[in-house]
């Protein structure tokens, strides 16, 4: 079982494929007080793509702009009088780990990071996406306790969308009043002429943007 569909940090346009959200069967989210479960993975962190510590434990950039290049000398330290502004122009943030999942889907690279919305009232919005050659996204919309989801591949001409045939759930709902989205879930596919469905399953522990 391969893992799974990676999320670019930065910040994906959602909306992009709305239409499709007609797309798949929508189940009953159980709500929990206090969803019990191994959420270790959410204390875990990684440097955004390109930055890294150097030898003077400085968060420093592999390729950086012309000016953030000319505030680092020949062992890409940086000067100490352009500390404050070097960390201006670079990502120096540490980017926690919001997704934990598997999937039956093959060529994704593994992942940790999904992106979650909220849109007026009602409407919350994830979104995981890989961006090694295979433009794959992973969608969900949680409406009225309900959850669908489905899948978006696209790769040359070819568009492929899997929908959302059967699965579970399971949100913590003290966690969700403040902001987090904490959830366990297995989601089913239809996988179209394949015999197989498409499994996916795992946890999420994001904040949610615009809550």
């Amino acid at each position: 079982m391969n893992a799974l569909l990676s999320c670019d940090v930065s910040d994906p346009v959602i909306n992009e494929k709305r239409i499709t959200a007609s797309f798949g069967s929508s189940i009953s989210i159980s709500w929990f007080q206090e969803l019990k479960g191994d959420f270790s993975f959410a204390n875990e962190w990684e440097y955004a793509e390109g930055i890294k510590i150097n030898d003077y434990q400085q968060i420093i950039c592999s390729k950086c702009s012309q000016r953030a290049e000319k505030m680092l000398d020949k062992r890409r330290k940086i000067y100490a009088d352009s500390i404050n502004v070097f960390y201006q122009l670079i990502d120096s943030t540490r980017h926690y780990y919001s997704l934990n999942s598997r999937s039956t889907l093959t060529n994704l690279n593994e992942d940790r990071f999904v992106l979650i919305k909220k849109y007026g009232d009602f409407t919350i919005e994830g979104v995981a996406k890989n961006q090694d050659g295979i433009n794959c996204s992973l969608f969900f919309r949680i409406k009225d306790d309900l959850i669908t989801s489905w899948i978006y591949i696209k790769k040359s001409e070819d568009i492929k969308i899997y929908k959302l045939k059967e699965g579970k759930f399971f949100a913590d709902k003290s966690a969700f009043d403040r902001g987090i989205l904490k959830a366990n879930f297995s989601f089913v596919y239809e996988s179209g002429n394949s015999l197989k469905p498409i499994y996916w399953s795992g946890k999420i522990h994001s904040k949610i943007l615009g809550f």
